[in-house]
């Protein structure tokens, strides 16, 4: 008998454990731009709540859209779950722009809050205008992807491919009237109410009644790793980034031993890295800039009067333009132009004044008397076979070695000053 009891208590408990467990709701919230951490984040959030068996999942959504490649990896996850998930356009005044309306449409319930809006959800492409042609089969790729998620959801889908073909954009009313979306609520505890007792099916046919009056909520942010990509995601911030570590090294190459620049300008090209492992990045706007790097390196090494500068900064812009690839998206992963033009006049400025105050600074010094020189001591910062870089009095100069090669990093004396070349020889050693 006391064994009969034991079992029953075993057996009620587990069932009362699986009961507990099955009444809770998780939250994951899509507020911002679509990248793929985004896509990361959802898929796994849905699957911790699969793994803990939730009634359903909320998504809460309020996003302009974004890379469409990251939305249909979000749809996919969304419409092959083993749980329920219901999309909720929220707060008041949220949107489901472009890709977002998509992943609101695919849900098993949509939902929004009174004051939103759906729609607008033209693919276009980043940087660059297509042609007719492009543009054609852009649009018609993405009017079949959402009139595949409207049939499956038994949403009406000539409104629904408005959206994409003329960028059509519906209220919470106006989308509730047109079968567009389920249900209207204010909050999340609303939405609870109205969907507690309804039956959803999900892909593999199963039916699930939902129980979410009582049901506990539980928000799943996003984790570090998620933050740290979708913050460095930002197409501004990445360039930025990338102008400055590039003029970071560029200093430390100019003065080699100050560390700081280097440092710093390392520092910005890693984060600026992050951005680009995220973004779909065009190699030939990345291999125009590394060629700018190249040139404004040179601009050291040759005297050119600018003439490298300037390439390099017309290599930097026109990278900059070809830097996102032509991936059907939105305007928010778009590099600004405001931020790109003045990133350009901003380096520009630099190595034109960078330029202009070296060349000043020879000048004035063959003015005053080259003679100066003569007989100051400095250091070769290449080898010279015979000709090369060498840095007299903190100044960078255009040297060749009077007395044979001479080795990098070896103690020069000037010997003469002819047209702005110094000549110069070996400082011997001391012996004992």
């Amino acid at each position: 008998m006391n064994l009969f009891l034991k079992i029953s208590f075993i057996v009620l408990g587990v069932a009362l454990s699986s009961f507990t467990q099955a009444q809770k709701v998780f939250v994951l919230n899509l507020d911002g731009a679509i990248y793929p951490s985004t896509a990361e984040y959802i898929e796994n959030g849905l699957q911790k709540a699969a793994d803990e068996n939730a009634v359903c999942v909320v998504l809460k959504i309020n996003t302009p859209g974004g890379l469409l490649k990251a939305t249909r990896q979000i749809v996919g996850e969304i419409m092959e779950s083993p749980i329920p998930v219901i999309s909720f356009v929220t707060p008041s005044g949220a949107h489901a722009g472009s890709a977002g309306a998509f992943i609101t449409l695919s849900a098993n319930i949509a939902a929004m809050s009174p004051g939103s809006n759906i729609g607008a959800s033209h693919p276009v492409l980043q940087d660059r205008i297509p042609d007719s042609v492009m543009n054609a089969k852009m649009t018609e790729d993405a009017a079949a992807f959402i009139r595949s998620i409207a049939e499956h959801r038994g949403k009406d889908t000539t409104l629904i491919m408005q959206m994409v073909t003329n960028s059509r954009s519906f209220s919470a009313d106006q989308a509730l009237e047109n079968n567009i979306i389920d249900l209207k609520a204010n909050n999340l505890n609303e939405l609870f109410a109205l969907i507690d007792g309804r039956t959803v099916q999900l892909s593999s046919d199963k039916e699930i009644v939902l129980h979410t009056a009582s049901a506990e909520v539980e928000t799943i942010e996003m984790g570090f790793k998620e933050k740290f990509l979708t913050f460095f995601s930002n197409p501004n911030l990445m360039y930025v980034l990338l102008v400055m570590g590039l003029m970071g090294l560029f200093f430390e190459f100019s003065n080699p031993g100050g560390l700081v620049p280097g440092i710093i300008g390392v520092i910005c090209l890693i984060l600026a890295g992050f951005g680009m492992s995220v973004l779909p990045i065009d190699y030939t706007g990345l291999a125009l800039i590394l060629v700018a790097i190249i040139l404004f390196v040179l601009e050291i090494k040759v005297q050119s009067y600018a003439l490298l500068s300037l390439g390099g900064v017309i290599c930097l812009f026109l990278g900059s333009i070809f830097l996102i690839d032509e991936t059907p998206s939105i305007d928010v992963l778009q590099i600004s132009w405001s931020v790109l033009i003045t990133s350009v006049i901003v380096t520009s400025a630099f190595f034109i004044l960078l330029v202009y105050f070296g060349i000043k600074a020879q000048y004035t010094k063959q003015k005053t008397g080259t003679e100066a020189l003569v007989g100051l001591r400095g250091i070769a910062m290449e080898n010279l076979s015979p000709k090369g870089r060498v840095r007299v009095n903190g100044e960078f100069w255009n040297a060749i070695a009077e007395d044979g090669d001479i080795a990098a990093e070896t103690e020069i004396e000037v010997v003469a000053v002819v047209h702005f070349k110094l000549t110069v020889k070996r400082v011997p050693l001391l012996t004992k």
